[in-house]
């Protein structure tokens, strides 16, 4: 499942695994010594890590806690230090708190099958659980050649996500496929998504090969096995690296804040003119926001979206809160 990372016809070595930017400004100003290197896959006690050109095992201290996607420092085959994160996947654990599940990636593939219902809210609390790790979201809705209204499920996701990149695709014709590689080009991206949406074999057509194992979908319900039982970073062959995930039963939104300001832009810059600095753009006097929904100038259907999310991410809030005093409890 590695050997893409591997290959000795890799001519750009480390730059192929994203060392660009500023990574050697990180690695100049880290204390410890030894190679650059990338963790590939993570397995318990060692780490698998690439340097580009080949793949080796490292072992780590306990005391650092490492997450596919990491650049780490190799010195004797041992990790000695870690560099600062770009961004963080994270997501609550069945253990209770947060987990880190990747690191340093620029792209969140959230993938929907259009084999079942699209729900509003998972809809954005997936795409803002991007925007708040620091990464771009990019919606995927799988499976079209399943169905015929593919223009307007299009059209409909679009008046909830603004202006974030919605691709349709389907593995079994091909649809869709070359733009997502043209959007991973240069960059590391990751899935995420329930069991059963399509992420497995999505990984598998971008690959060009048999990478991600594919398990039946329940007739019932149209979700599937958790095929995907670890996580590791694929080279993609025409450049840009893939991080394959889990189905993601539970998602926290670890950093609230920065999503919600991302993902409804349009209607928090509108909402800088209101009377109130804590509008919540329903009934208060001197809104903006609803003037200019009035006016015509700020779409309804998207001040839905908003109003919707909002209060899914409150009462989710609260229950989290409640969770973690009976825990203490």
């Amino acid at each position: 499942m590695t050997g893409h990372l591997a290959s000795p016809a890799n001519p750009q070595g480390i730059v192929s695994l994203g060392w660009f930017g500023d990574w050697e400004q990180r690695r100049a100003a880290h204390e410890a010594s030894g190679d650059p290197a990338r963790v590939v896959r993570h397995d318990g006690v060692k780490v698998l890590v690439s340097d580009g050109v080949s793949l080796r095992h490292a072992t780590f201290s306990r005391s650092l806690s490492l997450a596919v996607g990491d650049w780490v420092l190799i010195e004797n085959e041992t990790v000695t230090g870690a560099l600062e994160r770009s961004s963080e996947l994270v997501r609550e654990s069945t253990e209770g708190g947060p987990q880190v599940i990747a690191a340093n990636v620029d792209l969140v593939l959230v993938v929907f099958g259009v084999d079942r219902p699209l729900r509003r809210a998972k809809v954005l609390r997936f795409a803002a659980f991007a925007w708040d790790i620091g990464a771009k979201p990019v919606v995927v809705l799988s499976k079209t050649d399943l169905r015929t209204d593919v223009d307007s499920l299009v059209s409909r996701v679009r008046t909830w996500v603004g202006d974030v990149d919605i691709v349709p695709v389907s593995v079994t014709n091909g649809s869709g496929i070359e733009t997502i590689l043209e959007l991973l080009a240069g960059r590391t991206g990751t899935l995420i998504g329930e069991s059963g949406a399509g992420k497995s074999s999505l990984v598998n057509a971008v690959m060009e090969d048999e990478v991600a194992w594919i398990g039946d979908v329940r007739d019932r319900d149209a979700k599937g096995r958790h095929t995907t039982t670890h996580r590791e970073l694929h080279l993609l062959p025409g450049g840009g690296m893939i991080i394959d995930n889990p189905g993601v039963r539970a998602l926290g939104l670890w950093a609230e804040g920065e999503g919600v300001e991302q993902l409804f832009s349009d209607i928090e810059q509108v909402g800088t003119s209101c009377r109130f600095r804590d509008c919540a753009h329903r009934e208060e006097p001197g809104c903006a926001v609803r003037a200019a929904i009035e006016a015509g100038d700020l779409d309804t259907h998207r001040w839905e979206s908003y109003t919707r999310f909002i209060d899914e991410q409150e009462g989710a809030s609260r229950r989290a809160v409640l969770k973690q005093r009976r825990s203490r409890s």
